[in-house]
């Protein structure tokens, strides 16, 4: 659905990993369509091998693939509800 070349899939990968070590926070990174999910299998299958991991478990879950926008946009209203109810809850 929405396909990228080099510079989109590096630009992704920045921001996985911002969303990883912490310097980015609070914000979900979607992908829609069936060559993210690929891209994310495959992280997820070469970098926790058995013998040599690279990343963590925990990593792999910071991605949210789905398949169209309807679906991005849902899970955008989600996060948007969980933020709105959190900043409420600390006024």
């Amino acid at each position: 659905m929405v396909p990228g070349g080099i510079g989109t899939v590096l630009e992704s990968m920045m921001i996985w990993q911002l969303l990883q070590v912490r310097h980015m926070h609070h914000m979900p990174l979607i992908f829609a369509g069936s060559m993210w999910a690929e891209l994310v299998e495959w992280a997820r299958t070469y970098m926790l091998r058995p013998t040599f991991e690279l990343a963590n478990p925990g990593d792999m879950e910071i991605p949210q693939c789905v398949d169209d926008a309807d679906a991005a946009i849902a899970l955008i209203r989600e996060h948007n509800a969980r933020w709105k109810a959190q900043q409420e809850g600390e006024s």
